[in-house]
């Protein structure tokens, strides 16, 4: 979508609207798709979660239909053949979209006109027509080398929100902020490429940036603003395209097997849903492989049931390699020769199993010798052999790609499938638009002004380690990003996740009801405003990743999280199907000291430090003051004075929070 409908349509409909094989009858979509020699054929995309079962389609001679009732909005989707072995995508599509995996989505957009669905194509891709605006007012600028900054100067607009290619031309995803004096801005956190766009006000009109960098044509004879993003040296630049010819198209490879992210159970067999994702194919094996947020899933398939091949010489393992592995080797366990070098080995020993039902995880030595790893992961043989593969284990972050192997070994002899291995890009889940940020005071990581930190050469540099400088909230389709700068990150005790001293916690209020009290005893506060889910960060996820209901039911696949101690930020992701929404976000954000040992893991506070305890807690407090030790607080108020307001032997502190949106 670009501008008003009304502004954009030009031409004559009647009850009949489409596009191609899409059209709209009685303001249903009608999908049809011809492919004669397919047995079923599913329509998947945005409007079912990419779902391979939920809407089959009928067949009618050689072409397939179905149709959907759909709100106004743009969608994306594919055709889905035989249970998931293929996808393909509509040749007589609207428009195209990147699908991420090397192939590409239909795209279109929905409309109301005259109260009548109809259906618009996204704009003409931009090629040669690049009109550069050379009288503008310079309202673009960069934030901290992250965020793209755009100023839109509209006093008479009550709202706005900014519409694009980066967010679907959604005309409600991405809020802009009023700046005051009439001027408005959109944040926007992009990757490098070039980005069309136009203004939304009011809800209702889609207006030109007049100071945009450059425009192109929308394809209803109006104008885009248009942009580019790119780093130079490591700085992040944004301006008119810098490259303006079609560039020569690229042949495009049939990708069939694509990895994709499926729900799947690690219970030895492979459900249909499991199946619909890449799969390879060896002597005697077929291996299905696919990806989650947090986790690679692999399931394998025998000549046989896997049950019979216990008690059998017979190994099943999966090696994979990471961006950052310490040490690599070149040879499997034993002696095949990867086509890359690989890092880490997961082994499920058929001999070995009904005597001990797990896997063993290997980390390589350099030389194609093996060290046995503690680290667990999850598998299981029945049918089938399956494995969960953490990213964590593998050290692999958000957004990174890494390399997999499947290998069956009978007697010392490997078959890997797929031999040139398989590349996984992990989701991107760091992404998203700022939604709310909060900078606190540099060097209060002391409580309500007392607290000192203790004397073990660990806490070196003694400042910094729980002060949270600054919070930002970003909102991507799945997801609600915390991004927490500390004053300092160090990992003295090598945590798995890169941080030692942070303890998080997180409290949300989004509905009526809830709890003012803390999820478990500890922190030592309460809270002016019942909160509905409690979310726990530390550096070890066997203790430190929670995420709790305020009736205490506790769903930890509802976070993932990551640090990166070079930037001293950790990012806890929140995805969106685990929150009800119903009242807004608000937050209270503590950070405390990590203690194995303590109280829900956290470190104590005594009268005076020692090796490791910190000091200066209050005596006469009656121990009703709080262990916190840094907060994000509301405009207009102090950490100070909130961590202070206990009663000594009568209540904890009460501590009020901030607006998340």
């Amino acid at each position: 979508m670009r501008r008003s409908v009304v502004a954009l349509l030009v031409v004559v409909f009647s009850i009949v609207i489409g596009f191609g094989a899409l059209k709209v009858e009685e303001n249903k979509v009608i999908f049809t798709f011809s492919y004669p020699t397919a047995n079923t054929v599913h329509l998947a995309g945005t409007f079912n979660s990419w779902s391979t079962t939920a809407n089959p389609m009928r067949k009618e001679g050689d072409v397939w239909v179905t149709e959907l009732e759909l709100k106004p909005g743009t969608y994306q989707y594919k055709f889905v053949i035989d249970g998931g072995k293929t996808w393909k995508e509509d040749p007589d599509a609207p428009g195209y979209t990147d699908d991420g995996f090397g192939g590409k989505n239909g795209v279109f957009t929905l409309a109301l006109k005259d109260g009548k669905l109809i259906i618009l194509a996204p704009a003409a891709e931009i090629k040669e027509k690049v009109e550069i605006n050379e009288n503008r007012e310079e309202n673009f600028y960069i934030e901290d080398n992250t965020y793209v900054v755009i100023k839109f100067y509209k006093p008479e607009a009550k709202y706005v929100f900014i519409a694009g290619s980066f967010n679907n031309w959604s005309s409600t995803d991405t809020e802009c902020y009023s700046a005051g004096d009439g001027w408005w801005e959109a944040v926007l956190e992009l990757s490098q490429g070039i980005y069309q766009y136009k203004f939304v006000v009011d809800g209702k009109d889609w207006v030109v940036d007049p100071n945009a960098p450059a425009y192109v044509d929308d394809g209803f004879g109006g104008k885009n603003g248009v942009f580019e993003v790119w780093k130079e040296d490591g700085v992040l630049k944004v301006g008119a395209p810098r490259i303006q010819k079609e560039e020569e198209p690229k042949a495009e490879l049939p990708k069939e097997n694509i990895v994709r992210s499926v729900e799947y159970t690690v219970d030895g067999k492979i459900s249909e849903t499991e199946k619909s994702t890449a799969y390879f194919e060896g002597k005697g094996i077929v291996a299905y492989i696919a990806r989650t947020s947090t986790a690679a899933y692999v399931g394998v398939l025998l000549d046989k049931p896997a049950t019979q091949y216990l008690g059998q010489s017979m190994l099943v393992e999966v090696y994979t390699d990471a961006p950052k592995m310490i040490a690599s080797n070149k040879k499997t366990y034993n002696g095949t020769q990867l086509s890359k070098p690989v890092g880490f080995r997961f082994s499920i020993n058929m001999k070995t199993w009904q005597a001990r039902k797990r896997g063993s995880f290997f980390a390589a030595a350099g030389d194609d010798s093996w060290i046995l790893q503690a680290n667990p992961f999850r598998a299981a043989v029945d049918e089938a052999v399956e494995f969960e593969i953490p990213y964590d284990i593998l050290g692999v972050k958000s957004g990174e790609t890494f390399n997999l192997y499947v290998v069956v070994s009978v007697e010392g002899k490997d078959e890997v499938v797929p031999a040139e291995g398989i590349a996984i890009k992990t989701p991107t889940m760091i992404s998203g638009n700022v939604i709310a940020k909060f900078v606190d005071k540099v060097g209060d990581d002391y409580g309500f002004g007392t607290y000192t930190y203790p004397k073990d050469p660990a806490f070196a540099p003694y400042k910094g380690l729980w002060d949270i400088v600054e919070m930002q909230v970003l909102e991507n389709e799945d997801a609600y990003v915390f991004v927490i700068k500390f004053g300092e990150m160090t990992n003295p005790w090598a945590s798995p996740k890169g941080f030692s001293h942070q303890l998080i916690n997180i409290y949300l209020d989004t509905k009526d009801g809830g709890r003012t009290n803390t999820y478990k005893e500890g922190a030592r506060v309460q809270f002016t405003q019942p909160w509905d889910y409690f979310i726990k960060i530390a550096g070890w996820t066997d203790y430190g990743q929670v995420f709790a209901t305020a009736d205490g039911k506790e769903i930890p696949e509802a976070i993932t999280y990551e640090a990166d101690p070079a930037e001293k930020v950790v990012y806890i992701i929140v995805f969106k199907k685990y929150l009800e929404v119903k009242t807004g976000i608000k937050a209270y954000v503590l950070s405390m000291s990590q203690d194995g040992f303590g109280t829900d893991h956290i470190r104590a506070i005594t009268k005076d430090s020692t090796q490791w305890t910190l000091g200066g807690y209050p005596a006469d407090s009656k121990d009703f003051a709080p262990f916190v030790l840094d907060t994000i607080v509301p405009e207009g108020y102090s950490q100070e004075e909130i961590l202070k307001s206990y009663v000594p032997e009568k209540e904890y502190a009460k501590l009020i929070p901030v607006v998340i949106k």
